[in-house]
């Protein structure tokens, strides 16, 4: 066994903390060395099948241990997973499936329905394995019946720091999903980020309700499980059993997207919960108003914030900013992790000065192999071996991160650049806005306006004049939005963030020609 590879890690944590729970789930308690036994043996079942080195196997599951004693199994394979988001429509799905080339099928019970529907469609896919019971006849293979049959022995397949251990598709916010290959240096590199970060250590006890199919729950995942702590998995986030969690297994993490955050802000009863365990909300994946920061110090003031910014293609981390700097530096997602660098670029590729807003450009062993099947948008991607983001951001004297907003967001109005988060910022900070996005809207005058698209807090209500005078208080006249539409919740993604590209889709078409 390769020492340096992810799938050495459950075998030193088996040996050194037996005992130790790795996995909580509302089912059960694994210890890690039932975890070890259950990966060996369902590697060992997967083998049978004939799964070998290199073969591409998706997944499809809501949070549970046998979804991560799966993913274990695929790379003790040397084989590549490739999770499915349980989110997409079902040709999504398919077309996933396709282009991955997945040979083998590895689902939850739940998900029988669903794949039936496709089954004719998903060609490539030859075997089903299903968790739970009952699904043992024809193709669809029962995951139980597999495991119990199999002899808890390593499979010592030869494995390399430079193998390809997951394909994870990304969101497709900015246009058709592309298939992220990660490999085991960087989910390593990856983790070591997190450990030395000083937010992750080998005793925490880490809530996941965000669901380990996307790139930051997974880097999170296997950071935490790098030196051997603890996972409560959730199927789907409820605030309260959430915090009745913490209570009840003592929680010290809890990774959190926005919409999570504010639903523990929301809570009924909030104060009776025992969560003297909680250390961290760590957040990410979006940007998180500066006015919810706030909000969650104020109300859980012996709670740290550790804020980050990362992307799929850096296997999830690029910068953190730890709770000590929180007030010193707002709307700031911090300094660059141990193993990371980034560069802020003008257009014509020179570095800009400090303070100035360009192309943010990341480098680092994190860093993606390329886009699977896709050689012309790796090459337009990683150049010189610096991966652009498609992010705007700038830096401060001191070497901190902002991140402004994404290129294909920037408003351009009368040859004005406006970056539609300095208008969300000064929007979530009014008391009866829940939520808010901006985006441009054609305008024959001025090429693009600007447009917010607001959630109020319940019971609520604002005038679109109202949001208007807001905004002239704290921007400039031209930054200002000329048309405002309420509606009840903004689209997301999967992984939280707020889907501009069908906010432009449902409340674009608006075209303004007198003021």
């Amino acid at each position: 066994m390769n020492d340096t590879h992810i799938s050495y890690m459950l075998e030193r944590n088996s040996r050194k903390y037996p005992s130790r729970t790795a996995i909580v789930s509302s089912q059960e308690r694994i210890t890690y060395e039932v975890y070890q036994d259950h990966v060996y043996r369902m590697a060992n079942a997967l083998r049978r099948l004939g799964v070998k080195k290199g073969d591409r196997i998706g997944t499809l599951f809501y949070n549970s241990p046998e979804e991560l004693i799966t993913y274990m199994a695929i790379f003790q394979l040397g084989a590549i997973l490739v999770p499915l988001n349980f989110r997409l429509a079902s040709q999504e799905i398919v077309l996933i499936l396709e282009n991955s080339d997945a040979s083998l099928l590895v689902i939850g019970e739940e998900f029988v329905g669903l794949i039936n529907q496709i089954r004719k469609d998903i060609t490539k896919v030859k075997r089903i394995v299903v968790s739970g019971q009952g699904n043992s006849e024809g193709e669809y293979l029962s995951w139980d019946d597999l495991i119990a049959v199999e002899q808890n022995e390593p499979p010592c397949e030869t494995l390399s720091d430079d193998d390809s251990l997951y394909i994870l598709y990304t969101s497709g916010t900015t246009g058709r999903p592309k298939g992220v290959v990660i490999t085991n240096t960087n989910l390593i590199w990856n983790s070591l980020n997190g450990v030395i970060s000083g937010v992750l250590s080998g005793d925490e006890v880490v809530y996941y309700g965000l669901p380990l199919f996307h790139g930051a729950a997974m880097g999170g995942y296997f950071a935490t499980a790098l030196l051997g702590g603890t996972v409560v998995l959730e199927k789907s986030f409820d605030a309260a059993k959430a915090f009745s969690l913490v209570e009840k297994e003592r929680i010290t993490i809890i990774p959190a997207v926005p919409p999570m955050l504010i639903a523990f802000l929301d809570l009924p009863g909030r104060d009776s919960y025992d969560i003297s365990s909680l250390k961290y909300f760590s957040t990410g994946a979006t940007i998180v108003p500066q006015a919810v920061k706030e909000k969650l110090k104020r109300r859980f003031p012996n709670v740290g914030i550790a804020d980050s910014y990362g992307l799929t293609e850096a296997t999830g981390y690029v910068t953190i900013l730890p709770d000590k700097d929180f007030l010193r530096k707002k709307a700031c997602v911090g300094l660059p992790h141990a193993f990371v660098e980034i560069r802020i670029i003008d257009e014509q590729d020179r570095d800009v000065k400090t303070g100035e807003v360009g192309g943010i450009l990341v480098r680092g062993p994190n860093v993606m192999k390329e886009y699977y099947k896709n050689p012309q948008a790796t090459a337009e991607t990683i150049i010189d071996g610096w991966l652009h983001t498609g992010d705007m951001g700038k830096q401060d004297e001191e070497g901190y991160l902002y991140v402004v907003d994404r290129m294909k967001d920037v408003i351009i109005s009368g040859g004005e650049n406006i970056y539609p988060r300095e208008i969300e910022e000064v929007l979530h900070s009014h008391q009866k806005i829940r939520e808010a996005a901006v985006i441009g809207v054609s305008d024959d005058k001025w090429g693009e306006i600007t447009k917010a698209v607001i959630v109020l807090k319940s019971g609520q209500i604002l005038s679109e004049q109202d949001v208007i005078d807001f905004c002239r208080e704290h921007l400039a006249h031209y930054k200002c939005p000329r048309h405002v539409e309420f509606v009840k919740e903004l689209p997301r993604t999967s992984t939280g963030k707020v889907h501009k590209r069908e906010i432009r889709e449902h409340y674009g078409g608006i075209t303004m020609k007198k003021y």
